[in-house]
């Protein structure tokens, strides 16, 4: 073999095997390196740190203003309208005893002084057969005496057409039937006015001067402003929170606005949200057929004038309704999403460690839940959703916001024309 052709073959494995002892040589040769413990990741989580105060429970639940009373005007005459009232225009208000709408008195001028007449000629046609039931009766005493072998009066009585009582009843009659019409032709003359009986507000006015309007045709609709309605639908089982009167109809009248529940109405309107204050006067007559809610009948005093700046309801309004419940002692309030299956919450301790506890719920509504056993006041408990949890974690408690920052956050908003509830 050539030297060459050994440079060839030797050179290349000389330098594997060298290679190979370098790298064993560092591998025996190199430092340990430090252990160091495993480090789990804790997950950040938001706290509510349960309050001390007074536990009260609310009921929400929405509805639409609509007035307590509300009538649709009728005529009850026909004839032209000659004179139509300003504020007899939808939205507009009016008071007891205003002048809406007059229709043309001429017709029932006529027929009230018609009627008159008749009645005068009947007081003349009864006097008359007055006079002659008199005379009647006198002829037959008269002719009584002349006879001496006549009947005895005092046993046959003569027919009653020779005291013509008949007659006399009969202009009787005529009299009351005059009278009557006249009564009616006066009913009639009062009618061409329409006037309400409560102040109120205009709805829908269907008619306009120079208009011919038949008895028994709507021309509008008004309701008074006094009071104000609020159908609540609500479950079954908030009944039990909540104070409603539940005497006979005759009593209803007397209670109501002096007993139930007290009633916060939400409104949002003209750019901002309105609180109006009401109370829960009865139930309705009839379960909700689909829904099966019970519904609750919230009233509002003088829901339509404008107090403090705040504007009137409207008629047909959608509001929220916050009725106010019982209070319970010994109970705290939590946030609805600090509520877990099973009737659990997870309360966070000093040392951030995370404690699965069963509680008892009281009420679990749409945005706080009720405890009545389980917490205590001062507690904290995580509001925040975690994938994979276990009895004795270890979390990272969020800071709490700044409030400085929060106010800031709040002008800007209204400074932007944002509103703030």
């Amino acid at each position: 073999m050539s030297t060459s052709r050994a440079k060839k073959i030797f050179l290349p494995v000389g330098i594997l095997l060298a290679g190979l002892i370098v790298f064993v040589v560092l591998v025996k040769t190199r430092p340990a390196a430090p252990r160091r413990p495993a480090q789990l990741s804790r997950p950040l989580v938001q706290v509510y740190e349960i309050s001390d105060d007074p536990v009260s429970v609310t009921v929400r639940g929405f509805g639409t203003v609509r007035a307590k009373r509300k009538i649709t005007l009728v005529p009850q005459v026909s004839g032209v309208v000659v004179h139509k009232a300003a504020n007899f225009e939808a939205g507009g208000f009016f008071s007891a005893g205003d002048l809406l709408l007059r229709i043309d008195e001429t017709d029932y001028h006529l027929a009230a002084e018609r009627a008159a007449a008749d009645v005068a000629r009947a007081e003349y046609n009864l006097a008359l057969a007055e006079e002659e039931a008199i005379v009647a009766r006198r002829e037959w005493e008269q002719i009584q005496n002349d006879n001496a072998t006549g009947i005895n009066a005092s046993s046959d009585q003569p027919h009653p057409l020779v005291f013509r009582e008949p007659q006399l009843n009969l202009a009787r009659a005529e009299l009351e039937a005059a009278r009557a019409a006249l009564t009616r032709a006066q009913v009639d003359l009062e009618r061409c006015v329409l006037k309400p009986s409560f102040d109120g507000r205009v709805l829908a006015a269907d008619v306009d001067q120079g208009q011919y309007i038949r008895a028994g045709n709507t021309v509008g609709t008004i309701y008074a402003t006094d009071i104000a309605e609020v159908t609540v639908p609500i479950p079954d089982s908030d009944l039990a929170w909540i104070d409603i009167p539940l005497t006979s109809s005759e009593k209803v009248s007397d209670i109501a606005g002096e007993t139930g529940s007290e009633v916060a109405i939400l409104a949002e309107f003209a750019g901002g949200l309105h609180q109006y204050s009401g109370r829960a006067v009865r139930l309705a007559g009839a379960v909700d057929d689909q829904s099966r809610m019970v519904p609750i009948l919230v009233e509002i005093k003088d829901p339509y004038r404008v107090q403090d700046g705040r504007p009137p309801l409207i008629e047909g309004m959608f509001v929220e309704v916050l009725i106010k419940g019982f209070s319970l002692a010994n109970a705290v309030s939590i946030p609805r999403s600090a509520l877990r299956t099973g009737d659990r919450v997870w309360v966070v301790d000093e040392q951030e460690q995370l404690e699965i506890r069963d509680v008892t719920v009281a009420r679990a509504g749409v945005g706080e839940a009720i405890i009545t056993a389980g917490l205590v006041p001062g507690e904290r408990i995580c509001v925040s959703s975690l994938q994979y949890f276990s009895n004795g974690m270890m979390v990272r408690v969020a800071a709490k916001p700044d409030p400085e920052a929060a106010n800031t956050e709040t002008d800007l908003t209204a400074s932007r024309g944002g509103d703030t509830p």
